[in-house]
């Protein structure tokens, strides 16, 4: 990996979204067909994990709708019946914090000192 990619703990970030990486196949593939005459003039490549990635929103945007059906709720995290306001219990922000650490966290020490910051 290369770039942002290269730094691991970016690179667990962005898949904890559900967003994967780029690799040298898909890559090569997706060059190759911006080649053929009947390519289209934008073409862009984007390795996404739609469960996860739409699971994470409140609402599925007007332009993702095709991939409503996709969308699988986190049960770890639970709406409230009356606001819908989603609530996050320590386990699960600890779960995130480890999958984007690559370690545990002390739940009770600063975030930078864990590698993580804004």
């Amino acid at each position: 990996a290369v770039g942002m990619a290269a730094d691991e703990s970016i690179n667990a970030r962005i898949q904890a979204m559900g967003i994967g990486l780029i690799g040298l196949a898909e890559g090569t593939l997706t060059f190759q067909a911006t080649l053929l005459p009947q390519a289209p003039s934008i073409v862009a490549l984007w390795m996404v994990k739609w469960s996860k990635f739409l699971g994470l929103m409140n609402e599925v945007p007007a332009q993702l709708s095709k991939f409503a059906s996709r969308r699988v709720y986190d049960s770890t995290v639970a709406k409230t019946e009356d606001s819908g306001t989603k609530l996050v219990n320590l386990e699960k922000i600890q779960e995130m914090l480890r999958s984007t650490a690559g370690t545990d966290v002390d739940p009770d020490a600063p975030l930078m000192e864990a590698g993580l910051d804004s």
